[in-house]
């Protein structure tokens, strides 16, 4: 059998690269970011004298990187959720407020958001964020999103009416404020049974959240479940104290606000 020429071997990897990367290319473009659009040319041009494995592993990179990409998780509807890039996070939230405690705090510390847009304080609950709620109002924003409860668990603990009753005076003082602004609010998540042994009071959560879906409906508001991005994961999403969350629910989180929503980039 006749071998075939090595030179036209060698120029096969190049072109299967070439036209790889021109997509990878094209998506970027396509976003509006010219830095990123560099970035990419430079790597795709030191790709050509490279070997197939690391040019493979590059690719993937490029792809994450330029958002062309994302992963998939199940939504609380059962429907598969594209989870968004970084970049693509800062484009829907702009112009939003997310109004918090530490859970929340932890979208900025983990760099997906900024405070013009996350208004949160570690240990926050919700009768005690007035400031929080001035301010937020004072952003002028196109979609309020809020996240209490975990900190509300062990003050209230079994008055779930309590809870409900001071989440109804903040949500009336952003209606009254921005009458014609969505309102969307978080579920507190599940929380372990580790957790919930050391401190019971947390496992009032599910009453919690029953209140918080007849206080939507009653304030016109919309309730976000997001039980299912921690029920559905194949990895564990939560901290060691069974209550907070590790990194990698964030921009499933994020995502799943924005597409309740409707934001897009």
């Amino acid at each position: 059998m006749k071998k075939q020429p090595k030179n036209k071997v060698l120029f096969l990897i190049p072109a299967g690269v070439i036209l790889a990367g021109a997509l990878i290319f094209l998506g970027t473009r396509g976003r509006g970011d010219d830095s990123v659009c560099q970035e990419t040319v430079a790597r795709l041009q030191a790709l050509e004298n490279s070997d197939i494995s690391q040019t493979e592993q590059e690719l993937q990179e490029l792809k994450q990187a330029s958002g062309s990409s994302s992963d998939s998780e199940a939504a609380s509807d059962g429907s598969v959720m594209t989870v968004l890039s970084d970049v693509e996070i800062r484009q829907v939230f702009a112009g939003s407020v997310i109004i918090g405690d530490s859970i929340t705090e932890s979208i900025v510390e983990y760099d997906y958001l900024d405070t013009d847009v996350v208004i949160s304080k570690r240990g926050l609950n919700v009768g005690a964020a007035d400031d929080q709620i001035s301010t937020a109002i004072s952003l002028n924003p196109t979609h309020v999103f809020m996240a209490f409860g975990s900190n509300d668990l062990e003050i209230y603990g079994s008055d779930a009416t309590s809870f409900i009753d001071a989440y109804r005076t903040q949500l009336k003082k952003i209606q009254t404020a921005l009458p014609d602004v969505p309102i969307y609010i978080n579920c507190i998540l599940p929380i372990t049974d580790e957790a919930i042994a050391q401190t019971p009071d947390l496992g009032y959560y599910s009453d919690y959240n029953d209140g918080l879906i007849s206080l939507c409906q009653e304030m016109g508001c919309t309730y976000i479940d997001n039980t299912a991005i921690v029920e559905s994961s194949s990895e564990n999403l939560y901290e060691p104290d069974g209550e907070h969350v590790i990194q990698d629910y964030y921009p499933k989180w994020l995502t799943h606000m924005a597409q309740t929503a409707g934001l897009q980039a």
